[in-house]
C-alpha cells in the first residue's frame, strides 16, 4: 500500500449497484490504494454497499476478493414461497455479520452510508446508523427478487430504484471531490433475458440506470468500467471484472488527483 497521499480537499467514494458486477469495485479500490488515495467518506448502493461497508470496516481489496471467491451467489440467498420476494437475504446478513461482527455503522473506520428506498412512502432512505449487516442487506434487496427488509418501522428495498450511484450523498457528508462508479452503463445492449430472474434484473437495472440522471457537478467524476458481457449473477469471472474496474480508474486517476490538489 502506498503512503497516504497529501491532498487539500476531502474525498468521497460512491459505489454503485450491479449484482455480481460489484466485484469490479475491487479494481477501483486497488488503484486508489496504490495511489495512496483513501476516501474520507464512502456511500454504497446494493453491491456497492457490500464492498463499501467491508472497506470502511478495515478490509483491503485483496481480502474482499478472497471472500467473494469463497462464495457463490446461491450461498447468499434462500428461496421462499413467493409473497414479497423470491428469495430471502438472511444468509447475506449472517455472512456480513460473520465478517464485520455486530458492529454498527457508527463504529466503522470510515464514515459510511447505505442507500435504500422506503416502499411505503416511495422516498430515498439513507441508513447512517445501526447494524452494518442489516443496512447492507436492505440496500441489496432488489424488488421482486429479494424480500423487503423491515428496519426502524420502514419497509426497505434496494436503493438503486432511486439512486444507484450516490455521489450526492457523499457530497452531503462533506466530500469536496467525489468519485462515483457506475456498473451498468452497457445494460441497454445486454442480451435478451432467458428466465424470470433475467427479466427482473434487467428491468431493475434499466430503472436504476435512468434514475441516475443528476445535475452535473464539476467536482464529481463518474467512471464506467467496461462490463459488457458480464451478467449480474455470475461470480466466476472475478479477475476479469477486477481488471475492468482497475483500467477505468487508471484512465481517470490523473483527473481525480488534479481536482483533489
Amino acid at each position: 500500500m502506498a503512503p497516504v497521499l497529501r491532498r487539500g480537499k476531502s474525498f468521497g467514494l460512491a459505489l454503485g449497484g450491479g449484482g455480481a458486477r460489484g466485484i469490479a469495485h475491487l479494481g477501483v479500490l486497488k488503484v486508489l490504494d496504490e495511489t495512496g488515495l483513501h476516501p474520507d467518506f464512502i456511500t454504497g448502493t446494493s453491491a456497492g454497499s457490500i464492498v463499501g461497508a467491508l472497506y470502511a470496516g478495515g478490509y483491503t481489496w485483496e481480502t474482499i476478493s478472497e471472500v467473494t471467491r469463497s462464495h457463490d451467489w446461491a450461498d447468499m440467498v434462500q428461496p421462499v414461497f413467493p409473497k414479497m420476494g423470491l428469495v430471502r437475504g438472511d444468509r447475506l446478513e449472517k455472512r456480513l455479520t460473520d465478517l464485520l461482527g455486530d458492529r454498527t455503522i457508527e463504529e466503522l473506520e470510515v464514515p459510511f452510508k447505505a442507500i435504500t428506498v422506503d416502499l411505503e412512502c416511495g422516498e430515498l432512505f439513507v441508513i447512517d446508523r445501526g447494524p452494518v449487516a442489516r443496512a447492507v442487506r436492505a440496500s441489496c434487496s432488489i424488488p421482486g427478487i429479494f424480500e423487503p427488509v423491515e428496519h426502524e418501522g420502514r419497509l426497505l428495498v434496494d436503493g438503486g430504484v432511486l439512486n444507484n450511484v450516490p455521489t450526492d450523498v457523499c457530497r452531503e457528508m462533506g466530500a469536496n471531490v467525489v468519485l462515483g462508479v457506475e456498473l451498468g452503463a452497457d445494460m441497454i445492449r445486454e442480451r435478451t433475458p432467458e428466465n424470470i430472474f433475467g427479466v427482473l434484473i434487467a428491468t431493475f437495472a434499466i430503472m436504476a440506470r435512468h434514475s441516475q440522471q443528476k445535475t452535473p457537478n464539476n467536482n464529481t467524476i463518474i467512471i464506467e468500467p467496461d462490463l459488457a458481457g458480464f451478467n449480474y449473477y455470475n461470480l466466476k469471472r472475478a479477475d476479469d471484472m477486477i481488471q475492468r474496474g482497475e483500467q477505468a480508474t487508471r484512465d481517470s486517476i490523473g483527473r481525480l488527483l488534479r481536482k483533489l490538489k
